[in-house]
């Protein structure tokens, strides 16, 4: 029977949940093992990621040199010319971030669309992590329609790390599934009923990402105030 999917697995959670460190601990095996693969990253994605295999000394030059392909989206990948080396593994980071075209729109059926042109091109294994939420609290679609098609999804969970009594330590530390946006200047949350599912990457210096409990999630609303599209400084 031909394949119509890859076998998918996805690490998702909040900030902190280590869904990186997850996706460390499997390039690592895979190494262990001999079997080759190759790791992606999105172009939209301006944070300093390396995604290593486990035992990669990082060093003071990696955010230069990351061992990770940056691509603009998944349909960049060269699919046939990996198959063709013998590469039937991918490895995908910061993956939520795929699901949007570059007017940071939704792109519907992408899921479907890629991975069943994955499989039948002779990809078997595909693992990704990112979040499955934004700050507004919406599940991003790669993740709704990876649970819809049979990936595995291994939801990670932080500590949560609001400040207690206003200060900047100690942190709550209870179980954290959410993920919050807040603005460093005043430390005020924004208000996630005003948030976008994605956020302008790199156009907001003073935005800050931190995952709460469900305690510290919905806050009184003098600690809160609406997100600003229009705010870029």
């Amino acid at each position: 029977m031909t394949r119509v999917l890859p076998e998918v697995t996805v690490y998702t959670g909040p900030m902190g949940a280590g869904k990186t460190t997850r996706l460390y601990g499997k390039m690592g095996e895979l190494t262990h093992l001999g079997i080759p693969y190759e790791a992606y990253r999105p172009g939209v994605d301006v944070r300093d990621v390396v995604i290593a295999p486990r035992g990669y000394a990082v060093s003071a030059n990696a955010a230069l040199t990351p061992n990770c392909t940056t691509i603009e989206s998944l349909g960049d990948i060269p699919i046939e010319e990996l198959v063709l080396r013998g590469i039937k593994t991918l490895f995908l980071e910061e993956w939520f971030m795929f699901g949007f075209d570059r007017q940071r729109r939704p792109i519907s059926g992408l899921y479907r669309e890629i991975m069943g042109r994955w499989a039948l091109a002779g990809i078997e294994r595909v693992y990704a992590a990112g979040l499955d939420q934004g700050a507004s609290g919406n599940q991003f679609g790669l993740v709704v329609d990876a649970r819809r098609y049979g990936a595995k999804v291994v939801v990670c969970t932080a500590k949560c790390a609001y400040p207690v009594n206003g200060e900047c330590d100690p942190k709550c530390g209870r179980v954290a599934r959410n993920s919050q946006i807040y603005d460093a200047r005043d430390n005020k949350a924004f208000d996630m009923e005003t948030l976008p599912d994605l956020l302008p990457e790199g156009l907001r210096p003073n935005d800050r990402y931190r995952a709460v409990c469900t305690e510290h999630l919905l806050l009184p609303a003098e600690q809160t105030k609406p997100f600003d599209p229009m705010q870029t400084w």
